[in-house]
């Protein structure tokens, strides 16, 4: 009863109506704080997407009135950053190709980052939180830190207990608040991360009236905005653009419409890798995380216009029956058809792939034979390939889906599908 039930209520808590409730409500609790204008940002020293963001704070803040109320935060929660190192890595290679799209300050060469740095960055900005010259001196300390400028010994932070204390509210506040990220902007409710998520709260803004010019419009889109837009080179493109891609993953769902449209505006194949879901593969992934991914899916998916929301999780059987028929499907050329249809059936859709009924749905829908798929379902060769693949990605320095490559170029995310464009190109130098 509860498989069948799930998805309409997924449907309806995502629907823009119970947005329109949510936001109000926030709304005027907002205004009843004198705070309507007031954006919480959480910043963790560790984290480079921090560095971006205090660069362009101070911009968006005159453009819409705003004020913004500082906090320090240090921890990476082992269950919500299952790979830290890996993670680390990505970090600073995705800050450094942020930074060159939009034109900030950030370092070339990967800084040293020792933990004496960063604890000293983490007490100095907590101890200046209540300062009104915060983000001068926060920018300041992260510029030092992440172009290794911050002596890694002999670096004593003033009063040491005093921000241990200040950065251990502020992460109580971050969990209380139901988030877990550095680079986060909390406004009425709503969380918008580091500079990709600026164009929700950008629009917000502007919905509310706040912008000060008349003809004020969101900036920060140059990750999306041009995808399938420019020029395409004279000559064919035989390199495949392979995506990693987990059928449960809703980042993956959009990963793979934006990179099939793309693919097919590039007029390139497309080689799609199927990797088990984390909680399949034994990683936990927690209550607060999924929320955060469903509501984030949600409105990114709304802004590409993809549908989205009457989900019917295919966790466990429903993801297995997925990858088993994926050969067959391959077979008859249509593995991109199969997975995209049963992606959407179960994003978008409501269908229940643990089913028959709901299978079989997918099936025929995908242009596949039922009684053929079905004696497939019994085939556990699907695994070796899917392990294989999960660690292909490893190997990439990527842990979690989408992950893409083109050639030499790989990328993780749905959002960073332009430097796969850029590779396309050929515009990466």
């Amino acid at each position: 009863m509860r498989a069948a039930i799930t998805p309409y209520v997924a449907r309806a808590i995502s629907s823009p109506l119970t947005r329109r409730v949510r936001r109000g409500l926030k709304a005027r609790k907002a205004r009843s704080n004198a705070t309507e204008r007031q954006v919480d940002v959480y910043l963790n020293p560790r984290d480079p997407h921090g560095y971006l963001l205090l660069q362009v704070l101070p911009s968006l803040g005159e453009r819409f009135g705003l004020t913004f109320r500082y906090h320090t935060v240090t921890t990476l929660q082992d269950d919500m950053f299952p790979e830290q190192a890996l993670w680390q890595s990505w970090a600073i290679a995705d800050a450094r190709d942020l930074a060159r799209l939009y034109r900030l300050d950030f370092p070339e060469n990967d800084p040293a980052l020792p933990e004496a740095a960063v604890h000293d960055a983490a007490c100095r900005m907590a101890l200046a939180e209540d300062q009104a010259d915060f983000a001068d001196q926060a920018l300041e300390i992260l510029r030092s830190l992440w172009h290794g400028e911050i002596p890694a010994n002999d670096s004593t932070p003033p009063e040491p207990e005093a921000a241990q204390q200040r950065i251990a509210q502020n992460e109580e506040r971050l969990h209380e608040a139901g988030h877990y990220l550095g680079a986060m902007l909390h406004y009425e409710g709503e969380w918008y991360w580091g500079l990709d998520r600026l164009d929700h709260l950008e629009r917000r803004l502007i919905q509310k009236g706040y912008g000060k010019h008349p003809n004020e419009a969101a900036r920060f889109v140059r990750t999306w905005a041009d995808l399938c837009r420019k020029p395409k080179p004279a000559e064919p493109i035989t390199t495949p653009l392979e995506i990693f891609f987990s059928m449960r993953s809703p980042y993956s769902y959009l990963g793979l419409e934006r990179a099939r449209q793309l693919a097919d505006y590039f007029e390139c194949p497309l080689h799609i890798r199927p990797v088990l879901p984390m909680v399949m593969r034994g990683q936990a992934v927690p209550p607060a995380k999924k929320w955060y991914i469903f509501k984030d899916t949600k409105r990114e998916a709304e802004k590409l216009g993809i549908p989205y929301g009457f989900v019917a999780d295919p966790l466990g059987a429903g993801v297995e029956r997925c990858y088993a028929i994926f050969p067959y499907a391959r077979e008859q050329g249509l593995a991109t058809n199969w997975m995209h249809t049963f992606a959407r059936a179960v994003n978008a859709r409501g269908i229940r792939s643990e089913t028959d009924r709901g299978l079989r749905r997918i099936v025929e829908d995908t242009g596949l034979d039922w009684e053929k798929a079905r004696k497939c379902l019994d085939d556990e060769s699907w695994r070796e390939e899917v392990e294989t693949n999960r660690q292909e990605l490893y190997r990439l320095g990527l842990w979690g889906v989408p992950g893409f490559r083109f050639g030499d170029v790989t990328a993780w995310g749905q959002d960073r599908l332009w430097l796969i464009q850029e590779a396309m190109r050929g515009d990466r130098a």
